[in-house]
């Protein structure tokens, strides 16, 4: 136990956890900013007290991460992802289905139709659990094994089209039931997370670029003719159930949100008068000078751009920023290594999220209920990104063990072969 606690303290020679320390001071300020805006929708009390709760539950979780280590993670990864799986199929019998709150002129887009939250009944804190959350860490467990024993069988000199066809074969069986579950809720922006990861950890496994090309080039296709159908045809999309209504009229808000400011275009027209207002500096802390929806959840960002203006929006991307290069810099500390795939996934999970949050805020991307990952308000999402944070923490760790288990064993080699010269 003493050499457990002794190896935990290289975790306070990263910076990760002084940029946990800013990502809950701007998320509390923020939450609280939110509030003249977010009691208009939500008169259910106290956000920041609620938020606070929530981080310490997820310190609880990172603790109990890095106490179990990572490599005991990967054991029981298989008995993870078929928890998940379960709870993501109850969520069609007990699911809590989240209404529009207030006239539907008013608040659509919404979350009509979409029921994807378990109610877990703690006294007072109304705790709505989101399975899908806590599917993108289990797939990433899974596949980052995938991806490791496949590297381990097949070097890069040895990698043919069937190997890389079988790796990319096995990773899609193990996506097609969650992300058939996770996309019928209906949630559209964890369903594409969790694509755009696989695709990630899947080109940083050494998957051939022409076969990455050739996927990109499809995937580019696809998404050309999907908008092109949005835009000339939504019949079809619509009556083959490929999107519903509610995702239809997320995207017709989107192409012109400014003319359907009053219907469909609500939120993303609000949310961008609101970041616009905010010019250099703000309107001050808890100005509450534009009402938007799902103001200190989805769209936190509009309200740090409304309040505190376009420096503290850049605050919290370059944040980000930091915080994602020093998950890349854990990636290459455990190069080769189980570790080094989780990390990559780890990775690319939040900075999608963090790019798909800040896009569909400022226009550049379609609405969906994706958060701010440790910003945005909301127990599911805070819980599972600092299980993800808790898994950086024991990879760097690890890292380190790692790198010092090199580093000795070059010195033997090196002493060695002084000894036979």
């Amino acid at each position: 136990m003493k050499e457990k606690l002794k190896s935990l303290t290289a975790i306070f020679y990263t910076p990760i956890l002084i940029y946990f320390v800013f990502y809950v001071a701007i998320s509390l300020v923020a939450i609280a900013s939110a509030t003249p805006v977010a009691r208009v929708q939500y008169p259910l009390g106290n956000f920041v007290m609620r938020q606070m709760i929530f981080f310490a539950i997820g310190i609880v979780a990172v603790l109990v991460v890095l106490f179990f280590e990572l490599k005991r993670l990967r054991f029981i990864r298989w008995g993870l992802y078929f928890i998940c799986l379960i709870l993501l199929a109850l969520v069609y019998f007990v699911g809590e289905r989240y209404p529009c709150i207030g006239t539907q002129d008013m608040l659509v887009p919404c979350l009509n139709g979409a029921t994807r939250w378990i109610n877990i009944p703690i006294p007072g804190l109304q705790f709505q659990l989101q399975p899908s959350e806590f599917m993108r860490i289990a797939l990433i467990l899974v596949l980052a094994d995938i991806m490791q024993v496949h590297n381990e069988k097949f070097g890069l000199d040895t990698r043919t089209f069937k190997s890389d066809f079988w790796l990319i074969t096995k990773s899609i069986l193990v996506l097609i039931v969650p992300i058939y579950l996770i996309y019928d809720q209906p949630d559209t922006g964890i369903t594409i997370l969790i694509l755009v990861t696989t695709a990630f950890m899947l080109i940083t496994a050494g998957i051939k670029w022409t076969y990455i090309l050739a996927a990109g080039g499809i995937a580019a296709a696809v998404t050309v003719t999907f908008l092109n159908l949005v835009i000339n045809n939504p019949h079809f999309l619509l009556d083959n159930g490929i999107i519903v209504d509610h995702q239809y009229v997320r995207f017709v808000g989107w192409f012109d949100p400014f003319s359907r400011i009053s219907h469909e275009g609500r939120h993303l027209a609000l949310g961008l008068i609101a970041m616009a207002s905010g010019g250099l500096f703000g309107n001050g802390f808890a100005s509450g000078a534009h009402f938007f929806p799902e103001a200190h959840t989805d769209y936190i960002f509009a309200v740090i751009g409304m309040d505190f203006g376009m420096i503290g929006s850049s605050i919290v991307i370059l944040l980000n920023l930091l915080f994602s290069f020093t998950i890349l810099k854990t990636a290459v500390l455990n190069r080769e290594h189980y570790n080094n795939h989780v990390c990559v996934g780890i990775f690319a999970s939040l900075m999608a999220q963090q790019f798909w949050n800040i896009g569909m805020i400022v226009g550049l991307l379609p609405i969906s209920g994706v958060t701010l990952p440790f910003i945005s308000h909301g127990g599911s999402s805070v819980l599972a990104s600092m299980i993800m944070l808790g898994i950086i923490l024991t990879s760097h760790v690890e890292g380190l063990t790692i790198k010092r288990s090199n580093t000795v064993f070059r010195e033997d080699i090196l002493y060695l072969n002084e000894k036979l010269l």
